[in-house]
C-alpha cells in the first residue's frame, strides 16, 4: 500500500487476498462491538483504514505527521495533523486506538504508548499492527532498505518482544496472531500493477505453503490489548 495516494479499502482486491490476512475478521469484530464508537487512528496515511472504517459503519478520526497525508485521509473522515507522541484528544475520551505499520517508525515507542494509555477509556481498546523481525527476510530488507517510503524505522520488533513491551506499558494482550511469510509483498506489486491482482489466487497458495514449510517465519503480527478497567484487570 502506497499511502502517498488517494485509495479506497477493498478497491481491485480479490476475495482470496483475505484468506492469508486473518487480522481483518478480528479487526472487523471489534470495530463492530456496540462499546467501540470513538476510534482513533494514529499515522493514518491516506485513510485506507478510515475507509474501511466507514464501510464498517463506524467513524474514525485520522492523525498523521504530514500534511499531505492528512489531506488525502480527510477524504474519509475527519483528519489531524499532529503526532503519536501528544495525541491531541483528552483523558479517557477514546474507546480505540488504532496503529497500523506506523510504531516502529515512531521510534519513542514507551512514550507513544503512555499516550495511547491516556486517551483511551479504562477497557479501551488498542489494535496493534505491525512488522516483526521473526521473519529472515525482513531483517535482511531492513538493512539493505531502512526507510520505507521515506519514513525511517527506528523501532524494530519481534512478535514476543513486542507483547512484552505492551505488558510493560499496562496493557492486557486479549489477541494476538502472526501472518505472511511472503505475501506483504503482494500487497505492493497490484498497487503499482493493478492487473497484477488476478494473479493473486496463485500467490495465496504459494504463501499457504510457506506458512507450512517455514513456521514462526511469519513477517506481520497483529495485537488486541486492552486498557485494564479502573481497579482491576
Amino acid at each position: 500500500m502506497d499511502y502517498r495516494k488517494p485509495a479506497v479499502f477493498g478497491a481491485n482486491w480479490s476475495p482470496s487476498r483475505y484468506k492469508v490476512l486473518p487480522y481483518f475478521a478480528v479487526e472487523k469484530a471489534v470495530v463492530m462491538r456496540p462499546d467501540i464508537t470513538r476510534i482513533a487512528e494514529i499515522g493514518c496515511g491516506n485513510g485506507w483504514n478510515m475507509s474501511r472504517f466507514a464501510q464498517y459503519g463506524k467513524r474514525a478520526v485520522g492523525l498523521d505527521v504530514v500534511p499531505e497525508r492528512v489531506a488525502l485521509a480527510a477524504a474519509h473522515g475527519p483528519a489531524l495533523l499532529g503526532s503519536g507522541l501528544a495525541l491531541p484528544f483528552p483523558p479517557a475520551s477514546l474507546d480505540m486506538v488504532y496503529i497500523q505499520h506506523v510504531l516502529h517508525h515512531i521510534g519513542l515507542v514507551e512514550r507513544a504508548l503512555n499516550e495511547v494509555r491516556r486517551v483511551l477509556r479504562p477497557g479501551g481498546v488498542l489494535f496493534l499492527v505491525e512488522t516483526v523481525e521473526d521473519s529472515a527476510i525482513i531483517r535482511w530488507g531492513r538493512r539493505l532498505y531502512p526507510r520505507w517510503l521515506g519514513d525511517d524505522i527506528n523501532a524494530p520488533f519481534t512478535f514476543s518482544g513486542l507483547r512484552q513491551t505492551l505488558g510493560d506499558a499496562g496493557f492486557v494482550v486479549e489477541t494476538a496472531g502472526q501472518y505472511s511469510v511472503l505475501f506483504w509483498m503482494w500487497e505492493i506489486l497490484p498497487d503499482q500493477i493493478p492487473a497484477m491482482e488476478r494473479l493473486t489466487p496463485a500467490a495465496v497458495a504459494v504463501e499457504q505453503g510457506l506458512q507450512r514449510l517455514v513456521p514462526g517465519q511469519s513477517a506481520h503480527c497483529f495485537v488486541v490489548a486492552r486498557k485494564p478497567a479502573a481497579g482491576g484487570q
